[in-house]
């Protein structure tokens, strides 16, 4: 995995995400999308814009970051954990000291990537904490039917991108998208030497339960896991604390439903990875 967390960005994203061989499947800032960072969290708090990068677009500021903790997880397999602070700021605050009294959310960021080679798989856990910032009594939490945790994949790999979810696979001809609420949604790339499976796992306990998950083919294959922002805003108040957290994982095989199904439920029941 490569992380980057770039002071002139916007907000920290992962940019790179490998198989245990080594192949990346994420693209970051395409040409058509400059503000699609490979795999990316952004919403609408108070109406301010942090999924794209425009002038008058919210900034999630890196405030601080620790070393990266290297370790053995609970299965045996090795483990990385980054975590950071981001203060979610108003594009005027963004150069001013680093302090809460200028966030709209401080957020405490987890992002744990376990490697198991005998499963061939490669996964991101990734929890973000939140807490109302002092520049605010209230946010209102908005988006679009694709604002939460997104996808973009590389460009060789959006022909062969093949969808599915825990309903069956989406209809997604005539570049018709598909918004619904699973336990799960994935992208199959069937290469020649070069196979992937990458999924996205809800916490049931994140807010609304099952995420809505967005899934687009054409023009390009797309991916996000969200909690329905579009239709119904979050509030949280002075004082209040609510957390997100999402399993990304990435096999170098092609996983059946059946696989995807059980690892999801071994995922929920541990919460070890």
């Amino acid at each position: 995995m490569v992380y980057s967390c770039a002071p002139e960005k916007y907000k920290p994203y992962v940019k790179e995400l490998c198989t245990v061989n080594g192949d990346n499947v994420l693209r970051d800032a395409p040409h058509d999308h400059l503000h699609h960072h490979a795999l990316m969290y952004g919403i609408r708090v108070n109406g301010l814009n942090f999924w794209e990068e425009a002038p008058g677009s919210g900034v999630q500021k890196s405030v601080s970051m620790a070393e990266p903790e290297i370790r053995v997880g609970a299965g045996g397999q090795p483990e990385a954990v980054l975590r950071q602070t981001i203060h979610w700021v108003e594009p005027a605050d963004a150069f001013l000291p680093d302090t809460p009294r200028v966030a709209l959310l401080v957020e405490q960021r987890t992002l744990t990537l376990t490697v198991d080679e005998a499963r061939q798989e490669v996964a991101l856990q990734w929890t973000s904490a939140f807490e109302v910032g002092a520049k605010t009594n209230q946010v209102v939490l908005t988006g679009s039917t694709y604002h939460g945790l997104g996808i973009r994949f590389l460009q060789d790999l959006d022909p062969v991108a093949a969808h599915l979810n825990a309903g069956g696979k989406p209809d997604l001809g005539d570049n018709r998208q598909d918004v619904s609420v699973h336990r799960w949604g994935s992208v199959a790339f069937d290469r020649p030497g070069k196979p992937a499976t990458l999924v996205l796992y809800g916490d049931p306990a994140n807010a609304r339960g099952r995420a809505n998950y967005f899934s687009m083919r054409t023009p390009f294959a797309y991916l996000s896991a969200t909690q329905g922002l579009d239709k119904e805003p979050l509030v949280y108040r002075s004082g209040e604390r609510f957390q997100i957290q999402y399993l990304v994982l990435l096999s170098s095989k092609l996983l059946d439903p059946g696989a995807i199904e059980q690892r999801g439920e071994a995922w929920r029941a541990g919460r070890t990875r």
